[in-house]
């Protein structure tokens, strides 16, 4: 009896020590993976990030009299609608803030009224001058009808009388002459004055009129059916959206994209940027859903660099149109672009994480059968995927995608 209690608990104890060593135990390490050395084709691309925007778009503006209205100043968006919205043609879209307008409305209010004040002041001055100079020509034709009486009573008189009074008539005539002429002169710079004073309370009741028409354009409406994109605040960073401000020199609220037709915008650097050209086909895809494929073609690529934000390179700009277009595709939507250069038939081709260097040599590890082998290759072009290899190894091949540690050490195989 004891002797089969003995037996029973040395067994529980080995099926214990089994299960605690598969639970407890050391886990074993996890096997690298092998990449097969394929002969195909070699595509030289050059990559780079871009964003979606729409070949077309109208875009939504303040209303254009700002600068025709002398205002420089930041006016506020009071409010808009939440981007992504679909809006129909003179749906509403916006409202900007009047507080500027109106402060100018009144500043030139203050203007008209002094306007209107000068042109009745200066009304008051031209009639008061010239009635005066008419009645200063009045006593003068008086006084000459008495210079004629008092010649013709002379001529019984001695002659220096008579042609004392003479003179005096002359002088009467000659005084009423240049006085005419002077009344001519007040009239015309009457005229001018009134001309000019009503020309002003009229350039400031048109500016206030043209004000008060602009403050009305500030319920801003969709000019066509579209999606509402809001547009980057160049000046804080950002979109402007409510509460950003407009200025004259960018009076931009959003846009409607027009996304039948569309482009992929993306910048090339300045040492691939020889390589682009007009046509070259264009492979992409988009980071928000990785499993779409879109395809396009090179439309523009800019003759001038320019500098990005956060870089002191050179780029060049470069837009490429989709053959399609799908219904999630967006503007502002961020692509992986690759621009086929060239494609070369008949190489052999392994993906770049089996490649390794030491020195100025580069080398794979070789599966040998059960062992491992640190084989030195010569690279020719690579893309961002694979890299050709001219000598080293041949089609059918496996190399490791990680380094073995067991094979770190061994002796490099050199080319033959």
């Amino acid at each position: 009896m004891f002797k089969k209690k003995w037996w029973l608990l040395a067994s529980l104890l080995a099926v214990c020590l089994v299960v605690a060593y598969y639970l407890f135990g050391a886990k074993p390490t996890g096997v690298i993976p092998l990449a097969e050395v394929k002969k195909g084709d070699f595509r030289d691309v050059v990559a780079s990030a871009g964003e979606l925007m729409a070949e077309n778009t109208v875009y939504i503006s303040a209303p254009s009299g700002l600068q025709s209205n002398q205002i420089y100043e930041e006016i506020k968006i009071q409010d808009m609608i939440a981007e992504g919205s679909h809006v129909k043609e003179g749906e509403y879209i916006a409202t900007l803030d009047p507080a500027v307008v109106n402060k100018k409305i009144g500043d030139v209010q203050l203007e008209l009224d002094r306007a209107i004040t000068t042109l009745s002041q200066t009304a008051l001055d031209t009639t008061l001058q010239l009635r005066e100079s008419r009645d200063n020509m009045q006593n003068l034709r008086f006084q000459m009808e008495q210079k004629k009486l008092a010649l013709e009573l002379s001529k019984y008189e001695p002659p220096a009388t008579i042609r004392q009074a003479e003179l005096d008539l002359e002088k009467a005539n000659r005084d009423l002459s240049q006085l005419n002429e002077k009344y001519k002169v007040q009239q015309r710079q009457a005229s001018a004055k009134m001309d000019q004073a009503a020309r002003e309370m009229k350039r400031r009741e048109e500016q206030v009129s043209s004000l008060v028409e602009l403050r009305d354009k500030f319920r801003i409406t969709a000019p066509k059916k579209g999606l509402l994109v809001y547009v980057p605040d160049y000046s804080v960073g950002g979109k402007k959206k409510a509460g950003s401000a407009i200025r004259s020199w960018d009076p931009r609220l959003g846009m409607l994209p027009d996304l039948s037709s569309m482009l992929s915008k993306i910048y090339i650097n300045e040492v691939d940027i020889s390589k682009v050209k007009k046509e070259q086909k264009v492979t992409m895809g988009l980071d928000a859903f990785p499993e779409v494929k879109l395809s396009g073609v090179v439309t523009s690529v800019a003759n001038i660099g320019e500098n990005r934000p956060g870089s002191n390179a050179k780029v060049f700009e470069v837009l490429v149109k989709l053959d399609k277009v799908d219904s999630i595709l967006k503007p502002g939507m961020t692509t992986s672009n690759n621009i086929l250069i060239n494609q070369v038939p008949g190489k052999v081709l392994i993906p770049l994480e089996c490649v390794f260097s030491e020195k100025a040599h580069s080398f794979v590890y070789k599966k040998s059968g059960n062992d491992i082998e640190k084989r030195e290759v010569k690279l020719g072009k690579s893309n961002d995927e694979v890299v050709v290899v001219e000598k080293g190894l041949a089609p059918g091949e496996k190399v490791y995608m990680a380094e073995p540690a067991s094979a770190k050490e061994n002796k490099l195989i050199p080319l033959k």
